[in-house]
């Protein structure tokens, strides 16, 4: 399941329409970077057949049926904390640790 809040739908909505691009939302997890643990991000992307998809208004949200398994039900919101303000994806599950696949790029180590 994908749920989004009314705020988050309008600002998406709006961003996504201002700039002209598809109404197509995916919600992925990026591949690690230095620390591993990567959260969930939002990319403009059509569903395809391995994909659990929701039409929601104007916007077609969707997830890989893999990863869902993992996040269980996800909710789309967006925070307006003045300099953090962004979209939020949460997740039911905990999600596990990915491993990082850090080259050396800091001194993290």
């Amino acid at each position: 399941m994908i749920e989004i809040t009314p705020l988050a739908h309008e600002k998406l909505s709006a961003f996504l329409t201002e700039n002209n691009s598809s109404l197509e939302v995916r919600v992925f997890q990026p591949s690690a970077g230095c620390g591993g643990d990567s959260p969930l991000s939002l990319t403009v992307d059509g569903p395809n057949e391995n994909d659990f998809t929701v039409k929601n208004g104007d916007l077609t949200l969707s997830i890989d049926k893999k990863l869902q398994l993992l996040t269980g039900s996800v909710t789309i919101d967006f925070q307006d904390n003045g300099i953090d303000s962004g979209f939020v994806v949460a997740t039911e599950k905990i999600m596990p640790i990915v491993e990082s696949d850090c080259g050396g790029c800091c001194d993290c180590h």
